[in-house]
Formats: C-alpha cells, sequence, structure tokens
C-alpha cells in the first residue's frame, strides 16, 4: 500500500511527498513518505516484522511497534473519526486532495462514516477508498448513500487494490484514479 501511495503521490504532485495516517479509534499523522525514503519508511511504519521463535534471533522493534500503545494498534478501529480528523487537516483552499484511504476488515456499522463522509461533502477532498470490507459496510452501498445524499460525490470505493502477481501497476493505478479525475472535472459550488 506505501509503496503504491508513494508511487502514485509522486506522479500526481512531483517533490510533494505522501502523507500517511494511520487510525484505530483515533486518527495519527505518520512522518512523511518520500520516494526516497520509501524503503526505510515502509520497514519502519508499515511492516510488523514476523516473530522470532528464538529470542537471540528476534528483530528490534521498528517504529510502528515501539508505537503500538500510543497508536492503540491492533484495538477497535474508527473510520469515522479518522475522515474527521483528515479532513480537518487539509487546506480549505488550492489543489484538490485526493485520499487513499487501505480498509482492511471495518465492521458493519457504517452510520458514523456516512456522516462524516457527508460532513466532509463540501471539502476540497476525494476519499478514494480501498480493500475488501464486510459486504454491510457502508461502502458497499455508496449507491444507496448517494441516493440519501446526492451532494456527496467526493467518495468512490475500489475493491481491487490487491491485484495478483505481474498485473501491470498502471492498471491498479487507473481504477482508483478514474472516480478522482471525475470529479475533479465536475464544476464546484
Amino acid at each position: 500500500m506505501a509503496r503504491r501511495a508513494v508511487t502514485l503521490g509522486e506522479f500526481l504532485a512531483p517533490g510533494a511527498g505522501v502523507e500517511p495516517w494511520i487510525y484505530t479509534a483515533r486518527a495519527h499523522r505518520l512522518p512523511q513518505l518520500l520516494p526516497a525514503n520509501a524503503v526505510e519508511w515502509i520497514e519502519d511504519w508499515a511492516v510488523v516484522p514476523p516473530k522470532s521463535l528464538l529470542t537471540r534471533d528476534a528483530s528490534p522493534d521498528n517504529q510502528l511497534l515501539a508505537n503500538t500503545k500510543r497508536f492503540g494498534l491492533f484495538g477497535f478501529d474508527d473510520e469515522a473519526e479518522a475522515v474527521r480528523a483528515i479532513t480537518a487537516s487539509l487546506p480549505k483552499d488550492g489543489d484538490p486532495t485526493l485520499v487513499l484511504f487501505h480498509v482492511w476488515a471495518p465492521g458493519d456499522d457504517g452510520t458514523p462514516l456516512a456522516d462524516q463522509l457527508e460532513a466532509a461533502s463540501g471539502a476540497n477532498v476525494f476519499w478514494q477508498f480501498l480493500g475488501d470490507p464486510d459486504s454491510g459496510h457502508v461502502l458497499w452501498h455508496l449507491d444507496e448513500l448517494r441516493a440519501e445524499a446526492p451532494h456527496i460525490t467526493n467518495v468512490s470505493f475500489y475493491r481491487w487494490w490487491n491485484m495478483p502477481q505481474g498485473v501491470p501497476e498502471y492498471l491498479l493505478f487507473r481504477g482508483p484514479l478514474k472516480p478522482f479525475v471525475r470529479w475533479c472535472r465536475q464544476p464546484k459550488n
């Protein structure tokens, strides 16, 4: 995810870097991710090293594991809180912001998330959700959400982020970018 996000970020805004966040019950901004430091960043912030069977072979904790308690990792996840925190941190004007939001197994109570997406509907941000959540989740029901609140145009859900090995990356990037490009071309109120 991080490697693909930095590649996409460099394409969309060369030299700007990616502003990664991690969310659990609260959202936390992580250090900036740049192509030049991507390998180290991924090792420190995106990979949980495998547990060693022997103490002497145990790898030292990376930054992610060293901050487990502070971030509340491996506990309750709140996508709605992450959307609220990220929206509050964005500039009100300027170029649109694309947020790649990876979900891995959210529960099926999407009402708080739907409320936060509605609150962010007028912001200069596009929420591109990626992953494979439970089929009862609000992301599976974006058409119904838009029918209830047609002003929510800055959200999309793409289920095929984890493509099989050997599939060209441009196919992966084209799918998530199409809704963002379409949204950018829409007249804004």
